[in-house]
Parts: structure tokens; C-alpha cells; sequence
């Protein structure tokens, strides 16, 4: 944030949507989950060293229905109860840097509120279901250290560790991975950029535990550790930028693969103040699959769709 020479402010909302398709022994289901995510991020010099910001986001958001599944005819036995889980952590995030030179140090507070749904229908031996719902929300805190180096006019440097955090109440508990991530862009000539970025995130034995759901199929809970590449260019013509990139996610539960994101996007400067940005994004996440036999399987899979619009206007 020590790059912004002006009071800065961003604003965006993301429609974003989720598709599931199950085939859990041989019973078939799909589900479509879409719920608006906004953000925003202010930045602030208070001199030619000392930088303020404020940034608030979401951390962490799944919002998963799980069908009920039957043994197959003619035991026809309910061994999975339909369910909804939706953990959602939102951070506000205050920031302080300081620069020297080319190098600058930053330091972030961030706070997390989290907001819970569980339901699941409860169905009794001989014949009738009800629906139990728990709601509530609980907080916690957490940290992140960085650095950034403007290492000659054409590369520039970073670094972030964010810390983990656990938290919850007596409905749920979050547990949060440490992330360490590094950045680099290279400005390949004055109209392209090409950013970078590296991070691991320690998912192993993290995650969200309901206490009254035992998430059968691990989609709440980390088995690995994950690492994320991402890569992506920048064109500018004017007051026009135009941007494409892609990310590769290791999976965090334990039958693995590789979640892929493809994402364009354009941005106008409607004037030395005022730009706009719009861009589009797919997910195509890890398909997770065990065959039992010939004739049945575990199998589920993910695909996300989103759409965003943000302003960013400077002072």
C-alpha cells in the first residue's frame, strides 16, 4: 500500500456461485448455491514514510447441501441425512506501514467475524422428518506481518505471513491456516505488467468442526497442506486495462488434485480520480472420487462461477 502516493479507496461486490454434482452409491443429486461477497480497502499516507489502511473482506465462505443417501434396493437403509452447512468469517483489517527508501514494512490487526448456519434433517427409524436448524456467529483475532522491496523500475518484491487463528463457541469451531505468500511483478515494457504469486497455506488438521455435524464427506476439514500459484497480465491502452490470469490450488482434503481459476477483467479510468473494474472468473475444483465396485461410487464434484464490479476513486 505504500506505492499509493493518495488517499485511496476501494469498494467491489462479487456475485458468486457454486454448482455441486453428487453421485454418492448410485443416488444422484445437484445443487447451486450464488450469494454476493462484497469488499473493500482504503489506504491512506499520513507522510512521506507512514501509511494507514483498512481493508475489509472474506476470509473464508462455504455455503454446501448434501442430499440424503440411501444403501441401494432392497436394503433401501438412510445412511446420510440431508444437510446445509454455511460458515462464513468476514475480516475487517486495519494496517500500518512504514517506508524506507525502496523497502517498506507493514503490519496488520485483523479481526474476524464469523456467522454460522447448520441444517439437517432429522428422520425418524419408522417414517417422519424434521428440519434442526443452529444459527449464531462468534469472533476472533488474528495477524499478518509483510514487506515489500521496489528493487529497480521494472521488479517489484513482496512478502506476507499471516498467522493462524482458532476460534468458535460451543456450536463451532474455526481453525484457520497460517498463509505465507510472496509476490513479484515485472513491468515488461510501460504498457505490460506481470504479476506473480507463490503462497502455502497449512490446511493440515484445519478447517470448521460442527459440533452437532460430522461432516462425512471432509468438504469442512483440511488433510494437507496446499500450494497456490498464481500468474496473470496486465495491458494498459490509455485509460483502458485489460487483465487475464490463471491460478492452480493443491486440493486440502485427502483425495488431492488441482483446483484451476481462469480470470478477465477490464478497467476504465473514467478520470484521474474515478476508475471502474469488471471481470469475470470459473473455478473447476479437484473432483473427488472413490469407486466401491463396478456399479456404485463416491463422487463429487465443484465448479464456481463469479462476476465483479468495483470502483476505486482517488483523493
Amino acid at each position: 500500500m505504500t506505492q499509493l502516493e493518495t488517499t485511496t479507496v476501494t469498494a467491489s461486490v462479487t456475485r458468486y456461485q457454486v454448482d455441486t454434482d453428487y453421485d454418492i452409491l448410485g443416488t444422484q443429486s445437484s445443487y447451486s448455491k450464488a450469494n454476493p461477497i462484497p469488499a473493500g480497502f482504503m489506504v491512506m499516507p499520513i507522510d512521506s514514510n507512514w501509511y494507514v489502511g483498512l481493508a475489509a473482506y472474506s476470509r473464508t465462505a462455504a455455503d454446501i447441501s448434501i442430499s440424503e443417501f440411501r444403501l441401494p434396493p432392497p436394503l433401501n437403509i438412510r445412511i446420510l441425512e440431508q444437510a446445509r452447512v454455511r460458515p462464513i468469517v468476514v475480516s475487517f483489517a486495519p494496517s500500518v506501514a512504514y517506508k524506507m527508501g525502496d523497502v517498506s514494512i507493514g503490519l496488520t490487526l485483523e479481526y474476524q467475524y464469523a456467522d454460522y448456519l447448520l441444517e439437517v434433517d432429522k428422520c425418524k427409524f419408522l417414517g417422519g422428518c424434521n428440519t434442526e436448524t443452529t444459527t449464531g456467529n462468534t469472533d476472533g483475532w488474528t495477524g499478518a506481518i509483510s514487506a515489500t522491496w521496489q528493487a529497480n523500475s521494472w521488479l517489484t518484491l513482496a512478502a506476507t505471513h499471516r498467522l493462524d487463528s482458532q476460534f468458535g463457541d460451543s456450536n463451532i469451531q474455526f481453525a484457520l491456516p497460517s498463509i505465507t505468500s510472496v509476490y513479484g511483478t515485472i513491468a515488461l515494457t510501460d504498457n505490460w505488467s506481470w504479476h506473480n504469486t507463490f503462497s502455502l497455506s497449512r490446511w493440515d488438521g484445519q478447517g470448521v468442526t460442527y459440533a452437532d455435524y460430522d461432516d462425512p464427506i471432509q468438504l469442512l476439514k483440511g488433510s494437507r497442506h496446499s500450494k497456490r500459484y498464481a500468474t496473470s497480465m496486465e495491458y494498459r491502452i490509455g485509460q483502458l486495462a485489460l487483465r487475464g490470469g490463471v491460478s492452480i490450488d493443491e486440493a486440502i482434503d485427502s483425495f488431492g488434485g488441482e483446483d484451476v481459476r481462469y480470470r478477465l477483467g477490464a478497467a476504465y479510468a473514467v478520470n484521474e480520480h474515478l476508475t471502474l473494474d469488471l471481470s469475470g472468473f470459473s473455478e473447476n475444483y479437484a473432483r473427488k472420487n472413490v469407486k466401491l465396485n463396478e456399479s456404485y461410487q463416491v463422487d463429487v464434484q465443484n465448479k464456481g462461477y463469479g462476476v465483479s464490479f468495483g470502483l476505486t476513486y482517488r483523493y
